[in-house]
């Protein structure tokens, strides 16, 4: 059994997929409803009103995702919940092709319409992408698909094809008669992403922030009045080698916007999840968007940052997750590309530059560096390292310059071994330690000036 199908089931479970009561359950009759991750699958939950007959019986359940983990599947009987039971299953994916079509027809008569509208009729003998050898009364014709085929008539499907994707059963009913079935199940290409859009003022203390939600759907199904929950953080899964199946190209994607939406928070273990406020239907091959946040306003600090990288020194801009902040704020922010805009000196915006924020907890910073200053320069050397039986000391210098006009606040970013005993010997500027790793040096630069940081530091082990 595969490790991963624990969790994903036991996810979907806690989501709803096993209703406390049960009966509550089968009184809301059919319906589906969506757990997505951002890791580019889902769990399907749906409950369909069927009719099974009593003892062994085959029972077909259409108009699953192509893209469906059949070792996924967990099957219920809501209104009698001991009565039934799948003994067998099987996934059914042989969608009818042109191909397919012409396979099952080997040996069996059709009837060939070429360009000019001639109707040629045989038996065919075979085919490949370029011909089809047909047996007719006048003897053997050979028919180039591409340029002189322009329609083949068939007078009916062949058995063992499928026009959807279909989960057949073996079912053991105690009972017969009406049923509430439910199934949930796994589901591959179907993912939701955020994407930010921020608006600077022209003063750059304040930034206006919005947020729509993607969904994209290439699960091979649409999903029509769907109860949608979008699951936010890096649930484990190991991957295994897929089952052959259907294979879904990207194709052309419709899009639509969902007006009126709203989206709550909750936590569920270690997660979020966001729960649309109203059912929604999601197409095959479609990408809907729903607006998770607009929030105005928000007091935002703007500074410099080198970490080393060159002579590069980035732009950072910084604001508190936190509701006392702004209206709005104080939710969860799932991981997501965050484009800035900013007016220029005739009030137009203009792009300031993009950066991807990571899962963010309520009451947390929220950093997003725009690019690189141009009149800012950064330089870091090592000027001697010094090492002994048990330690080793390094002198490290860093020189910023500015060549504005106007002051510059440069955060001097330092990674050192934190994991290890560490002193600071000496240094001319004083430090705040960010985190175990992580040493900020606050440096205040005039216009067109330069500062030196120096500091020694001993690491014994």
């Amino acid at each position: 059994m595969k490790r991963w199908f624990f969790l994903i089931m036991a996810l979907a479970w806690a989501c709803g997929a096993q209703a406390a009561d049960p009966p509550k359950e089968a009184e809301q009759g059919e319906g589906v409803s969506l757990t997505i991750y951002n890791q580019d699958f889902a769990v399907v939950k749906e409950r369909r009103a069927m009719d099974l007959k009593q003892g062994r019986s085959t029972v077909r359940f259409r108009d699953v995702a192509a893209t469906i983990v059949p070792e996924s599947v967990q099957f219920s009987a809501l209104l009698r919940p001991e009565s039934a039971h799948v003994v067998e299953q099987n996934y059914e994916f042989d969608l009818v092709s042109a191909d397919k079509l012409l396979d099952k027809y080997i040996d069996r008569e059709l009837a060939v319409v070429t360009q000019d509208g001639q109707m040629i009729k045989g038996t065919l003998l075979s085919f490949d992408p370029n011909q089809l050898v047909l047996k007719t009364a006048e003897g053997i014709d050979l028919l180039p698909r591409d340029r002189n085929v322009k329609d083949v008539q068939f007078s009916a499907l062949p058995g063992g094809l499928l026009t959807r994707p279909t989960l057949v059963w073996q079912i053991d009913a105690d009972k017969g008669g009406k049923e509430i079935v439910k199934v949930a199940y796994r589901a591959n290409q179907m993912v939701w992403r955020v994407d930010y859009r921020a608006r600077l003022n022209a003063d750059r203390d304040k930034l206006d922030l919005g947020g729509w939600v993607t969904v994209t759907n290439k699960s091979g199904t649409g999903f029509k009045d769907a109860q949608v929950k979008l699951m936010a953080g890096d649930v484990h899964v190991v991957e295994e080698k897929p089952i052959r199946g259907p294979v879904f190209g990207a194709g052309a994607m419709g899009r639509a916007k969902m007006a009126g939406a709203i989206i709550t928070e909750k936590s569920f273990a270690e997660y979020h999840l966001y729960e649309l406020g109203r059912k929604t239907t999601i197409k095959d091959r479609e990408t809907k968007q729903v607006e998770l946040l607009d929030v105005e306003a928000i007091p935002v600090t703007r500074h410099y940052s080198y970490r080393g990288e060159g002579n590069k020194v980035a732009v950072l801009v910084e604001f508190k997750n936190n509701e006392k902040v702004a209206r709005g704020l104080g939710i969860p922010l799932p991981k997501g590309p965050m484009r800035i805009f900013q007016p220029d000196s005739d009030k137009q915006l203009e792009y300031a530059g993009t950066d991807n924020i990571d899962h963010t907890p309520k009451d947390e910073q929220v950093r997003i560096r725009l690019g690189y200053a141009f009149d800012l320069v950064g330089e870091r050397r090592i000027l001697a390292t010094r090492g002994g039986i048990n330690q080793s000391e390094q002198d490290v210098e860093i020189r910023l310059r500015n060549h504005k006009t106007e002051a510059a606040n440069v955060d001097v970013v330092e990674t050192i071994n934190g994991h290890t005993n560490w002193t600071m010997l000496q240094q001319n500027h004083p430090f705040n330690q960010r985190d175990v790793n992580t040493l900020e040096f606050p440096i205040s630069l005039k216009p067109n000036s330069e500062a030196v940081v120096r500091y020694t530091i001993r690491y014994t082990w």
